[in-house]
């Protein structure tokens, strides 16, 4: 819900949000070949309706960009969220903005990645939008990083109305046909995050968004089955855990099991699994 003191003091009036949400979930096969990314759980609630929920109360509408999956969408989009539908081929990150230029018209934006879950409050990174054409908040991360070998990139950024209309129909990704530009010009601020970010897009990093959210606590979704023991684990629906079995740090539904101490995912069968 829109809290309308908030709103005045991060500026949301005259700002709008959006969800991207039409990737394809490729790192998170097979779990994610009969269900959208967006779909899945942290704790109780959807990535989908986390990302709403860390949008919406620093604007006055959001939408989110899909393709694919229209009848899980059409069930689980929350109340007064718009939904553009890019069809069977995703547009990409700036051709998604493109798709929404008439909706998103003269407003700033604040754009959050589905799978991007975020541990800490992200209140002063919007409501300091105005310091730069572009903010994105990044994380220390050496290992993977995505701006001066030092940064990744979190899903969370704020763009003005002129970088909004300087993507064409031609411009597909952010990064590469925008920001890095932007980067290089000085148009683009990167904003170190205080919390914890996790892109949950690969198995592993599911499981770990869902033991941090539980306090390391198996997460059991609706439709799954543990009679079994499941230790920090998240069982998807139609995963069944059956008396006798004992699972540890694995991501399982009713086709495939992940496994963290070995990385790796095999098929499962009811009653036959490994």
């Amino acid at each position: 819900m829109r809290d309308p003191q908030l709103l005045a003091m991060v500026g949301g009036v005259g700002v709008c949000g959006v969800v991207l949400s039409a990737g394809r979930g490729t790192r998170l096969s097979p779990f994610s070949d009969s269900r959208p990314k967006a779909s899945f759980p942290v704790g109780s609630r959807s990535l989908l309706d986390r990302a709403v929920d860390v949008v919406r109360p620093f604007v006055d509408e959001i939408a989110l960009n899909v393709s694919g999956h229209a009848d899980w969408f059409a069930a689980h989009v929350p109340p007064g969220v718009t939904t553009f539908d890019e069809g069977s081929e995703p547009l990409g990150t700036a051709g998604g903005l493109h798709n929404m230029r008439e909706w998103i018209g003269d407003r700033d934006v604040v754009v959050l990645n589905a799978d991007s879950v975020l541990f800490g409050n992200v209140g002063d990174f919007i409501g300091r939008r105005d310091h730069a054409p572009t903010r994105l908040l990044v994380t220390l991360d050496r290992a993977s990083p995505d701006f001066d070998h030092l940064w990744r990139f979190v899903g969370l950024s704020t763009m003005n109305r002129a970088t909004l209309a300087g993507i064409g129909s031609e411009t597909e990704d952010l990064y590469r046909d925008v920001w890095k530009q932007q980067l290089a010009d000085g148009d683009a601020e990167l904003v170190p995050f205080a919390g914890l970010a996790i892109d949950a897009g690969t198995p592993a990093d599911l499981l770990a968004a869902n033991l941090i959210e539980s306090g390391g606590r198996t997460v059991v979704e609706s439709g799954a089955s543990v009679e079994g023991a499941a230790e920090q684990c998240l069982v998807l629906s139609g995963g069944d855990v059956p008396t006798g079995e004992h699972l540890r740090l694995c991501v399982i539904d009713g086709r495939s099991r992940f496994d963290l101490s070995t990385n790796s995912i095999v098929p499962v069968s009811p009653g036959r699994r490994g």
